[in-house]
């Protein structure tokens, strides 16, 4: 049975989406169940929602079409690769502005627009001081985790980039990457790209420990429309997950081994 958007407004609003956030999401369109209008009716009543002093970014990584072997990215064309959201929110959604970053682009729209998406491509690395997701903090942004697992939360490769970069980082293999921006300008930057694999098994993700270390107000749980979902507070989780790591490098990622 499809939801309504007032449904959908309510839902948000409980849990804790406010006029004028700043607010990274990332999700699953496919956990809400239907939605009035689909993907334009859901976009409909969040932006609306956060207003024309909000801002709204949504990750369109690309990490799985532009790689060591095809290095060749284009704001204009490639697709991301995290969710039909992300893809809707790229190619429909008016008045949008994408990072220019080879693997980890993200979109913005509303009030921060430009300051966040500007610089990304000076980054060596996928969340970089210039990323989008850096820069949400200090937005006093949050972090929608809508349907989707709090293991994918982005945000958790920056804070381990600013504690233990050499472990999680492929510094042994430069990528030139060919950056197409929406102008058809064209640059080349060298980076590097995450790794959690190692000869003898890999590091994995577990960046839904970053629930038990928040605070009364920095989390809150609810739900909307059929979905499990997480509000986080940005300053909260760079600040709790970078003391952790500090603290224990490898709290956040867990040891398989190889069979």
């Amino acid at each position: 049975m499809e939801h309504t958007k007032k449904q959908l407004r309510d839902d948000l609003l409980a849990l804790g989406v406010r006029p004028g956030d700043a607010l990274l999401m990332h999700s699953s369109f496919k956990s809400l169940g239907g939605v009035e209008g689909g993907a334009a009716g859901f976009y409909d009543v969040l932006l609306d929602l956060l207003g024309a002093a909000g801002t709204m970014i949504v990750p369109t990584l690309s990490y799985r079409d532009v790689t060591y072997e095809s290095p060749d990215f284009d704001a204009r064309t490639t697709p991301s690769c995290v969710g039909y959201l992300t893809e809707f929110f790229r190619t429909c959604v008016p008045d949008v502005k994408r990072s220019l970053h080879a693997t980890h682009s993200c979109c913005a729209w509303g009030r921060f627009r430009d300051a966040i998406v500007a610089g990304h491509e000076r980054d060596a690395t996928p969340v970089g001081g210039h990323s989008p997701f850096r820069k949400l903090p200090e937005a006093g942004g949050k972090i929608l985790i809508l349907g989707s697992h709090p293991d994918h939360n982005t945000s958790m490769h920056g804070v381990e980039e600013t504690v233990t970069p050499m472990r999680f980082i492929d510094f042994d293999h430069a990528v030139t990457y060919r950056i197409t921006g929406t102008d058809g300008r064209v640059i080349e930057r060298p980076s590097y790209r995450h790794c959690f694999y190692r000869p003898d098994g890999v590091y994995a993700q577990r960046y839904a420990r970053i629930l038990n270390l928040l605070e009364d107000g920095e989390a809150r749980r609810g739900r909307v429309l059929d979905a499990d979902c997480w509000l986080l507070d940005a300053r909260a989780v760079w600040k709790r997950g970078h003391d952790k790591m500090l603290d224990d490098p490898y709290w956040f990622v867990e040891w398989t081994p190889s069979r």
